[in-house]
């Protein structure tokens, strides 16, 4: 009889399975997983399927949570896609059924940023897209497939007197967080801790899982700047950032436009370029611009007390709009406070 097993993220039968599954991203390897945990001081493990003989047929990495309504686990935060990996269809249902039989258990709800086979006892929702680049024509092949306005836009980053810097360095880093302040006040949102950066550069960026890439004046000012995470074949943009007082040099297309070439020049067959929200559609405009492919995302959840799937944009505007009117440390600040409890 098989049945649901907690593992350590970095046990061997689970990264078997990691390495032997097309669909694995880098949100499935261990130093992702420990990067979030670690920021937060949560507990990590893998809940995995097993046959018989002990072999992970299933499985999915989770981190337990804190949230105003309770505990809960999720696989995984601060992540836009970490759907279960599985080595058929069969095992893939039943690691769904395990996983909402150990949630009734356990009186702890599950929520997967992935869909789910369709078993009883979840819930499931588009929540946004996904835009996903094929890069197997190659770059050159690629460039001529962008919208006719992004051609255009990238032929003026060009002439621009921009150059972007690919660097897996500590000031980097330090660089492309700096931005990130800027955006997501800009953007009225809180900003992650730079703990959580300095976890993603130590964990992944450094160890070859990823790159820094900054769009830099002559002078050598960031103005705007990507980290690209990658693993599997598979390259993800997880987050992008810029000064808009720069905005004229269209510094965030020569960014995007390096990103697809590094992604090509280190062998990935695809490149993410990560959730955006229904609601969302001039960025969904921007991204699509790139030729890549529509994908909706589906998040699933089970058990008691499980989450709105559908976010809460009346409280996120309530929000924007106190951090767009204050000094970036209460960005900072607010990021700092409420971050572990938004997972």
């Amino acid at each position: 009889m098989s049945r649901i097993v907690e593992l350590p993220n970095d046990s061997t039968a689970w990264l078997d399975l990691v390495a032997e599954t097309p669909e694995a991203t880098v949100f499935h390897l261990p130093a992702w997983a420990r990067a979030v945990a670690g920021t937060y001081g949560y507990p990590s493990a893998v809940l995995a399927h097993v046959d018989p003989s002990g072999r992970v047929t299933a499985g999915v990495p989770v981190v337990c949570v804190r949230r105003f309504g309770g505990r809960a686990l999720v696989s995984l935060p601060f992540t836009d896609r970490c759907a279960p990996l599985a080595r058929s269809t069969e095992n893939l249902a039943s690691l769904t059924a395990g996983l909402a039989d150990w949630s009734r258990r356990q009186g702890i709800p599950v929520e997967v940023r992935g869909a789910v086979a369709p078993v009883a006892g979840w819930t499931q929702a588009v929540v946004g897209v996904d835009h996903v680049l094929d890069l197997r024509a190659g770059a050159e092949s690629l460039r001529g497939r962008f919208s006719a306005t992004h051609r255009r836009w990238l032929r003026q980053a060009e002439r621009s007197g921009l150059h972007v810097r690919c660097a897996r360095s500590a000031d980097a880093m330090e660089a492309f967080y700096s931005l990130h302040v800027l955006t997501r006040r800009r953007q009225g949102v809180p900003v992650q801790p730079r703990r959580f950066f300095d976890a993603i550069w130590r964990r992944l960026v450094i160890p070859g899982h990823g790159v820094v890439l900054l769009a830099e004046t002559p002078a050598g000012r960031a103005v705007a700047g990507a980290v690209v995470l990658a693993s599997n074949g598979t390259a993800i943009v997880k987050f992008q950032a810029s000064d808009a007082t720069s905005w004229e040099l269209r510094p965030n297309h020569l960014c995007s436009w390096e990103a697809i070439r590094w992604a090509c020049d280190t062998g990935r067959r695809r490149l993410e370029f990560g959730r955006t929200e229904t609601r969302h559609t001039g960025l969904q405009q921007w991204k699509a611009g790139w030729g890549g492919e529509s994908v909706p995302l589906i998040y699933a959840a089970t058990g008691e007390g499980s989450p709105d799937l559908g976010g809460h944009a009346v409280l996120d505007a309530a929000l924007g709009h106190v951090i767009k009117r204050s000094p970036a440390l209460v960005c900072r600040a607010l990021g700092a406070l409420l971050y572990r409890y938004a997972a």
